[in-house]
C-alpha cells in the first residue's frame, strides 16, 4: 500500500478502479454526485468532495461563499496562496500550517487523478467547482 492509496475513494463499493486505457482519446470530465436511489459512482471515477484529501477546505468557512472558496482552492492548489490572504480569510496559524501540510499530501497524490473522471456535488452548469481545478492540475495537457 502506497502512502497515497489510503486516500483513494473510488467507486461506491470501495473497489479499485479499472486501469486507464492510455490509447483512449477521451478527456476526463467532471460528474455530478447525486443522492438518487441506485445512483453509483461510475467505474473509474473518483469522488473528490469532503472528506477526501481532494475536498475543498475553504467551502465550509463562514462568510467566504462558494465562488470565493473555489477561487481560494485554485490559488491554494497552484501554491499561490500566501499566509496573509489566509489570515484575512479568518484562518489562524495552526490552520494555515495544516493547510500547507494538506496541500503537500494532495500534490503527492495528484497523479492518481490523471485521466480519471472526477465526481462532486456541484451542478454541471456551475462554473465554480474545485473539481475543475483538480482536472486541470492532474491533466496539464487539457490546458494547452
Amino acid at each position: 500500500m502506497t502512502a497515497c492509496s489510503k486516500f483513494v475513494a473510488i467507486g461506491s463499493e470501495g473497489r479499485t478502479a479499472p486501469p486507464i486505457n492510455p490509447l483512449a482519446q477521451r478527456q476526463p470530465v467532471r460528474l455530478q454526485r447525486t443522492r438518487r436511489r441506485d445512483a453509483r459512482t461510475p467505474a473509474g471515477a473518483v469522488y473528490v468532495g469532503r472528506p477526501t484529501v481532494w475536498g475543498n477546505p475553504f467551502s465550509d468557512r463562514p462568510k467566504i461563499g462558494h465562488a470565493r472558496s473555489v477561487i481560494l482552492y485554485r490559488s491554494w492548489l497552484d501554491g499561490d496562496l500566501s499566509p496573509r490572504v489566509l489570515r484575512a480569510a479568518a484562518f489562524d496559524e495552526p490552520e494555515i500550517n495544516g493547510l500547507y501540510r494538506w496541500r503537500r499530501r494532495l500534490i503527492a497524490c495528484l497523479h492518481q487523478l490523471r485521466g480519471r473522471d472526477l465526481q462532486c456535488w456541484c451542478p454541471l452548469t456551475s462554473s465554480w467547482c474545485h473539481a475543475d481545478a483538480l482536472l486541470r492540475s492532474a491533466n496539464p495537457e487539457l490546458c494547452r
